[in-house]
């Protein structure tokens, strides 16, 4: 029986709280929260198991940064908060500053790189779609930022004079009312992003990219609409977190390394 001891990583995205207790070899509890709620978890949290570490991935605004320290407050815990690295993990980062990268794209990086070891896109569709681009080195070769589904459809209500408030349509390849319009170009757009990418790096790969890794809330609401080879992990951020975590040596178990 090993003496096991307990990472909680963290994933505080743009819009929700995202956590994990992960023993260096499998998840025994995952969770989800809003920030309004943020505070209402705290005795959740007093009932999990102590952790000896602490790591987290955060890109959301500074007074979140503030809540989270409180919420972790609870325990006396080592706390790691992860910043793109030039090199980690098996993974290099072409960023020209490369602390500049998001955390959490660096996190489902080096997961996808973990999973593959092999040239993939790296997709994450939240609030905001990331598409990321991974050699068959493991060096990020760069990627693109573009807002996520709901992000589209909230910023042309705010930004247009439609009249009527824009409801959740249907996708149509040829929508004939306001509302499908309007979700069935979000589609287009994202679909379209990723294929382009796609296009542009196998061509700069001189072979096409046999796999393309996607995660996040909103990856369910594209991959009907995919016609790339695609690999749904959940949680991507999460995953690499864990990655991390062993490579910094967070766990106190020598027997998991």
């Amino acid at each position: 029986m090993h003496n096991v001891s307990y990472l909680l990583v963290i994933d505080s995205g743009n819009t929700a709280f995202k956590w994990g207790i992960h023993d260096g070899y499998q998840w025994l509890q995952k969770g989800i929260a809003s920030y309004e709620c943020l505070t209402s978890i705290k005795n959740d949290f007093r009932k999990l198991l102590n952790p000896s570490a602490i790591i987290i991935s955060h890109v959301s605004r500074a007074i979140t940064k503030q809540q989270i320290n409180q919420l972790i407050s609870i325990w006396p815990t080592e706390v790691y908060w992860v910043v793109s690295q030039s090199a980690q993990c098996g993974v290099f980062n072409s960023y020209q500053n490369a602390a500049q990268l998001g955390s959490d794209r660096w996190a489902s990086l080096i997961a996808a790189w973990s999973n593959v070891h092999e040239a993939c896109l790296v997709i994450n569709v939240g609030t905001a779609m990331t598409v990321d681009a991974l050699s068959d080195s493991g060096k990020f070769m760069g990627g693109i930022i573009l807002p996520g589904v709901n992000l589209m459809r909230h910023t042309l209500s705010l930004g247009t004079q439609l009249s009527d408030p824009i409801l959740v349509g249907a996708y149509k390849n040829l929508p004939t009312n306001t509302n499908d319009a309007i979700y069935s170009g979000v589609i287009y757009g994202l679909i379209g992003s990723i294929e382009r990418f796609y296009n542009l790096f196998s061509l700069e790969l001189g072979r096409p990219i046999i796999r393309c890794i996607i995660s996040g809330g909103d990856a369910p609401v594209l991959i009907p609409f995919m016609k790339l080879p695609i690999i749904h992990v959940d949680h991507l951020v999460l995953e690499g977190l864990v990655i991390i975590a062993k490579d910094l040596q967070l766990y106190k178990d020598s027997s998991i390394y």
